[in-house]
């Protein structure tokens, strides 16, 4: 989608916590409060400018080689001022955005090269200060990847709703927050029909350990017993642990197949049944980023 000039400041400052940041270290230029020359462009003027020049920039295959060109350009219509003050806004606006061009980390440096440092200086704290937006992950697919390794539905919603939450309050990803609206909403519904079904793998899944604990502890055992991974199919082992979990067995066997890793999520269980396997003396204990 390309660029569409807006005609309201508001357009632009609505629902956006980092353009609401740069509208305020433009006003202070318009103010003269840095002693340089007192900007007299408005500020919609300089967001239509460079939100222009980002589209232009974000679609080229070598931003890096345009900046120079669009920079010479924007020199016929602006003061050179007004120029760095415009490509200090674009550099921000690529700092923060969910850019898939692999090149605009050269055209950001290209940037910061060849701006004036007396006006970019104005910009440079937005880059250093703790916005919610930088900390957030940068894609739909990443929070999905995320929650996916979730595998009690309860608590998947309660983590797209934490992650909704900082959405909302970076008021900056509407396309993220309603992709995540969706997905909550996907999961009641899915929550909805295994309580009207009364699915006992659910019920299994809220009162007993993961697919992946269990499967861990199953396939740890078999090592100990020499019947492991290195002496056995791994398809028989993952019939025994589907046979014995009561789990799904194409579910298992795409696990086991690409590796189990267990994360922060397995915490507690990790130390659970570490525990339990103490107490009954087998020498067997499970630990987290290790691939099984």
């Amino acid at each position: 989608m390309g660029f569409s000039k807006k005609y309201d400041i508001d357009e632009y400052l609505e629902n956006n916590e980092l353009n609401s940041r740069i509208y305020k270290v433009l006003l202070s230029l318009q103010d003269n409060k840095g002693g340089n020359i007192q900007l007299r462009r408005s500020p919609l003027e300089i967001f239509n400018h460079s939100y222009s020049l980002y589209e232009k920039l974000n679609n080229e295959k070598h931003p890096e080689n345009k900046v120079q060109p669009l920079m010479t350009k924007t020199q016929e219509s602006f003061l050179d001022y007004e120029t760095s003050i415009i490509f200090s806004c674009i550099y921000v606006i690529l700092y923060f955005s969910d850019s898939m061009n692999s090149h605009i980390d050269f055209c950001m440096h290209k940037i910061k090269n060849i701006v004036d440092p007396l006006y970019f200086k104005f910009f440079e704290p937005l880059l250093s200060e703790e916005l919610s937006i930088q900390s957030l992950p940068k894609s739909f697919e990443q929070i999905k990847q995320q929650a996916g390794e979730i595998e009690n539905l309860n608590d998947r919603e309660m983590f797209y709703n934490d992650i909704l939450t900082r959405f909302k309050q970076a008021k900056s990803k509407r396309n993220i927050v309603q992709q995540i609206e969706y997905e909550i909403e996907l999961i009641k519904k899915n929550k909805e029909l295994i309580n009207t079904s009364g699915n006992i793998e659910n019920d299994d899944e809220k009162t007993g350990a993961t697919t992946k604990i269990r499967s861990v502890v199953i396939m740890e055992m078999l090592r100990k017993m020499q019947c492991g991974k290195a002496n056995n199919d791994l398809t028989k082992i993952c019939k025994l642990i589907a046979f014995l979990t009561g789990r799904s067995y194409d579910k298992i066997y795409n696990e086991t197949q690409k590796g189990i890793i267990l994360n922060n999520y397995h915490s507690k269980e990790i130390t659970e049944i570490n525990k339990i396997l103490s107490d009954l003396n087998i020498q067997i204990s499970v630990e987290k980023n290790k691939q099984y």
